[in-house]
């Protein structure tokens, strides 16, 4: 049985760590130190380190990975492979080189294709039809190891960028179940990833990145949604307050970009695009819950020609 040590941080990775808890020898888990993650800023831990405690494995949370004190740790714990999922930190070279197998992650995407951050939201901004889950082993670029294994998916045309996480996450649980069970039999195989990224380097979204740009096509608005709900949520501004949204399809209608074009009843109001228009379905108000795009129309928060967008502060 593998001597192992996990890092990972969101619920993305809490599959994977159950799987390696089931199957190996688990000697610690690595996630981000507590932070204040809820209204009111409640300092909470990771969902990793939440069912880390509860399976009674031993946590640490340094701040700086590439600590000396970190490095002796983990020498004394001489585990075979360090397994990486999602723990947003990059992995010093003196750590990468310590397990004998090294350290090996689970990575959201057909690699080299949306290396980064947000893989998984990339691949819903951009209306991919496929994607897919790789295990590779770590190097010192960014996602730029030789690939272990692969597992293909198609993406629904309709499913948001939370609902494929939550998809993805047990597909890799299931991927890094084999690729450990590979390294336990010594049949595992190494592919060199091209050196150029496709798509680019997906980085983090900033406040900034989460509005919504009513020049953009429609599929693109509608895309954009998708991928963000229904968090953080795709945001834009109305009447000067903040207005998320969380669903906005396909729609028929013309008008200046931004302009709300009308009611569709029962569904909720279009939207003009740089291109088409998009039905706004659901939305969420500044200080209120989600709530149907419909039901927001009614309370005559908005009115056709109301201009959507412009320039506001982003809480």
């Amino acid at each position: 049985m593998l001597r192992t040590v996990f890092m990972g941080s969101p619920e993305f990775a809490v599959p994977s760590l159950q799987r390696v808890f089931d199957e190996s020898q688990l000697l610690a888990v690595f996630t981000q130190p507590d932070k204040p993650r809820a209204r009111g800023n409640k300092m909470l831990p990771t969902p990793v380190k939440t069912r880390a405690l509860e399976l009674g494995v031993p946590v640490h949370e340094p701040a700086r990975i590439r600590d000396e004190a970190v490095l002796e740790y983990l020498k004394e714990l001489n585990p075979d492979v360090i397994l990486v999922v999602a723990y947003a930190k990059l992995i010093p070279k003196t750590l990468l080189d310590l397990p004998r197998f090294g350290c090996i992650n689970v990575h959201p995407s057909l690699l080299p294709r949306y290396r980064g951050a947000i893989p998984l939201m990339a691949t819903v901004m951009n209306g991919d039809t496929e994607t897919g889950v790789c295990t590779f082993f770590m190097d010192v670029g960014y996602d730029t190891g030789d690939i272990i294994k692969v597992v293909r998916t198609p993406v629904g045309a309709e499913e948001t960028g939370e609902e494929l996480s939550a998809r993805l996450s047990l597909v890799g649980a299931d991927l890094l179940s084999d690729t450990m069970k590979s390294l336990e039999r010594g049949d595992y195989t190494r592919t060199v990833q091209p050196a150029e990224a496709e798509g680019g380097y997906t980085k983090p979204l900033g406040k900034g990145d989460l509005v919504i740009d009513w020049n953009w096509p429609a599929a693109r608005v509608s895309n954009f949604v998708r991928a963000m709900a229904n968090e953080p949520g795709a945001q834009t501004f109305a009447n000067g307050a903040v207005l998320k949204l969380a669903k906005a399809s396909l729609s028929e209608g013309r008008g200046e970009a931004g302009s709300v074009i009308g009611p569709v009843k029962g569904k909720g109001f279009a939207v003009a695009c740089g291109e088409g228009a998009v039905l706004v379905e659901t939305v969420k108000p500044a200080g209120k819950g989600w709530m149907p795009a419909w039901s927001y129309w009614q309370g005559n928060q908005l009115k056709a020609g109301d201009l959507l967008g412009g320039v506001a502060a982003i809480p």
